[in-house]
């Protein structure tokens, strides 16, 4: 059984971890996309690229040490590979803005109203961790975005960013 459970991570092991840190990084960007409100007063916006920065750099670190195991050293193949990691999240950055700004900023009335989230007691149980309907509309589709950032960043890092060269044998 061990043996079997050891192949098996062995042969998923880079879609394992990152799911382990793409986990951590989405509790990073929460973290941020929640927090920015209340600490700095910030926009929607503001929060979600405050909440990239953090994660995107967070993702970096991770994904380069301990998912994709990067072999590129010295300064320039590390810039050029931070560099890529950097443009892929910025287009994934894009996704996510038009997801939040159209979904949890724009058009949020819609949705409250839609999921009916106006109807929910904000003062008890698990709603209590929201300052009421908006802020559950924020964080239903911030996860949302998430789930395909997270699909999209993988793609773009195992085929683009992290690809190893094949040897000549």
């Amino acid at each position: 059984m061990v043996e079997k459970l050891s192949k098996l991570y062995k042969k998923y092991e880079d879609i394992i971890l990152y799911i382990i840190f793409g986990g951590l990084t989405t509790v990073v960007s929460f973290a941020v996309q929640l927090g920015a409100p209340r600490l700095f007063n910030a926009s929607v916006n503001a929060s979600t690229i405050l909440s990239w920065i953090a994660s995107v750099t967070f993702a970096y670190v991770t994904n380069r040490i301990f998912v994709f195991k990067s072999k590129n050293k010295g300064f320039s193949g590390v810039a050029k590979e931070a560099v890529s990691f950097y443009a892929a999240r910025l287009l994934t950055l894009g996704m996510e803005i038009v997801i939040m700004w159209s979904c949890a900023d724009k058009f949020s009335g819609f949705f409250i109203s839609a999921f009916g989230l106006e109807k929910i007691d904000y003062s008890s149980g698990i709603a209590s961790f929201f300052e009421g309907a908006f802020e559950l509309n924020t964080f239903i589709f911030k996860f949302l975005a998430n789930i395909l950032i997270l699909i999209s960043n993988y793609i773009l890092s195992k085929m683009v960013i992290f690809k190893t060269k094949k040897q000549n044998c």
